[in-house]
C-alpha cells in the first residue's frame, strides 16, 4: 500500500522537528519545504537540510522567496509606513503569506495529499497559513499536530530527546523566527507584561551599552517611494551595484543592529482575540520607514499624509491579520502606488546608540522649496501677502472658536 504524502513547512526548529518525527511515526512520507524569506544565513540551509534528513524526511526542498517577499510585501509596508500599533513592523507575520504560498506550490509539485505547519493555536500564524492553503489548494488536508494536540515546548523537546534527537537549550527556551523584515522572539519573559528579554535572548542587535560611541551617517535615496540606493556620508555604497532588490534592507538590518537600533517588545491584540507580547529586532524596516516618512513630509500635502496614515495603517493591519485575498487589498495597493508619484529624494539618517536621527531631506518635488520660490519663508514673513491680509486671515480663522465660546456661555 502506497504511503500518503504530506508536505511540512519546515524551519528545523523545535515545533517543526517534532511535527516531522510525529508524522513519520504515524506512517506518512514527509516532504519538508524550507522557505527562505530571509532567515537563512550562510550555511544554514545545509544545516536545516541535514536536520530534515536526520529526522526522516523523504525529500527536502529549499525555496528562495526573498525577492518575491520584498516586492510584494516589504515595498508596500514601507509605502504605507506600516508599524503595528505604531511600533511593530509585523516581523515574520507578514512573511507567512509568501511562505504558505510556496509550501502549496511544493505540495502541488510532489502530488501531496496534505500539508502541515508547526504553528500553535495560541497565536495568529496558524490562521495565516490556513487562510492561504484553503484559498490556493482547498482539496489539500491541513494537519497541525502542535495546534491540535495543544503541546508545549517542553513536551516537544522531551519527545525528540526520547527518540535520540538533540534539542538546543536556546531553541527550547525561546521561540525565534527570523526573516527579512525582522526577527520575533518569544519566551517566558514575554508571556507577561512586566519582564524584559535578557541580553542573551537577542539574536543580532547590540545593546545600547555595547553599541559604538561613534554613530554612522547614511544617505537613503527613494524613487517613487522605493529605496534605490544607500550610501555612507562619504559616498561609499552600502551594497554592491548588482545586489538583489532586498539587499539594502538586509544590510541595514546588520548595520543598524551593530549600532543598537531596532530592538523592541510589542504588545497588542491578535486576530484570535487574545493579547500577545513579543520581542522583535527589525533595524532595517524601522530605518527605512522613518526615512520614508520624513521624505513624505517634504513632498506630500497635509491631506495626503493624513489620508495615507489611515489607509496605510488599515492595509497593514489587514495584511498582518491574513486578509490576503480580499479585492480591497488591490485597491489599497493602487492608492499607495498613486500616493508615491512624487516621493522621490534623499534622506540623511544618523544611527547612534539605538536611535535613528533624521538629519535632513531633499527632493526635486519639495513643497518647502516651492514655498520659498513663492516668497514664503517660515518665521521670516512673506512677500506673498501683506500684513493687512495676514491680520484679516487671523481674524477670520479665530471666528469659529469665538462663536463656539459665546454659544457655550449664553449668559455672558
Amino acid at each position: 500500500m502506497t504511503k500518503r504524502k504530506i508536505v511540512l513547512a519546515f524551519s528545523g526548529g523545535l515545533d517543526t522537528s517534532y511535527a516531522l518525527v510525529d508524522f513519520r511515526e504515524k506512517g506518512w512520507d514527509v516532504v519538508t519545504a524550507n522557505i527562505d524569506t530571509g532567515g537563512l544565513h550562510s550555511g544554514e540551509a545545509e544545516v536545516v537540510s541535514a536536520r530534515a534528513e536526520e529526522l526522516g524526511a523523504v525529500e527536502h526542498h529549499v525555496v528562495d522567496a526573498r525577492s518575491e517577499l520584498y516586492d510584494r510585501v516589504v515595498t508596500y509596508a514601507i509605502k504605507a509606513n506600516y508599524l503595528r500599533n505604531g511600533a511593530y513592523p509585523s516581523c515574520v507575520g507578514a512573511e507567512r503569506l509568501i511562505q504558505a504560498e510556496k509550501v502549496v506550490e511544493v505540495a502541488l509539485q510532489v502530488g501531496a495529499d496534505a500539508v502541515a505547519h508547526g504553528s500553535t493555536g495560541a497565536g495568529a500564524d496558524h490562521v495565516r497559513y490556513d487562510a492561504v492553503i484553503r484559498a490556493l489548494a482547498p482539496h489539500l488536508e491541513i494537519i497541525t499536530p502542535v495546534r491540535d494536540e495543544r503541546l508545549v515546548r517542553e513536551e516537544e523537546a522531551e519527545f525528540l530527546r526520547s527518540r535520540g534527537f538533540a534539542v538546543s537549550e536556546k531553541v527550547k527556551k525561546y521561540s525565534i523566527n527570523e526573516g527579512l523584515i525582522g526577527t520575533s522572539i518569544g519566551g517566558e519573559e514575554t508571556y507577561g507584561s512586566w519582564d524584559y528579554l535578557p541580553e542573551d535572548a537577542w539574536t543580532y542587535t547590540r545593546s545600547i551599552a555595547d553599541a559604538p560611541d561613534q554613530g554612522v551617517e547614511l544617505h537613503l535615496t527613494f524613487e517613487k517611494g522605493e529605496v534605490v540606493t544607500a550610501t555612507y556620508a562619504g559616498g561609499d555604497s552600502l551594497v554592491e551595484a548588482d545586489a538583489p532588490n532586498y539587499a539594502i534592507l538586509q544590510a541595514l538590518n546588520v548595520l543598524g543592529g551593530e549600532h543598537g537600533v531596532g530592538r523592541g517588545i510589542h504588545m497588542g491584540s491578535t486576530m484570535v482575540g487574545n493579547l500577545a507580547r513579543v520581542g522583535f529586532e527589525a533595524p532595517g524596516m524601522l530605518i527605512l520607514i522613518a526615512a520614508h516618512r520624513e521624505l513624505e513630509k517634504l513632498v506630500l500635502s497635509n491631506r495626503q499624509q493624513a489620508t495615507k496614515a489611515t489607509l496605510g495603517n488599515t492595509y497593514g493591519d489587514l495584511l498582518h491579520e491574513a486578509v490576503y485575498f480580499d479585492p480591497i487589498m488591490d485597491d489599497f495597493r493602487a492608492f499607495l502606488d498613486s500616493s508615491q508619484t512624487r516621493v522621490t529624494g534623499t534622506v540623511r539618517v544618523l544611527l547612534h546608540k539605538g536611535t535613528i536621527v533624521l538629519l535632513g531631506s531633499k527632493s526635486p518635488y519639495s513643497l518647502l522649496d516651492a514655498a520659498t520660490r513663492a516668497g514664503i519663508v517660515y518665521g521670516h514673513g512673506s512677500s506673498a501677502w501683506t500684513g493687512e491680509q495676514a491680520r484679516a486671515f487671523a481674524h477670520m480663522y479665530a471666528m469659529p472658536g469665538s462663536i463656539a465660546r459665546l454659544a457655550a456661555h449664553p449668559a455672558e
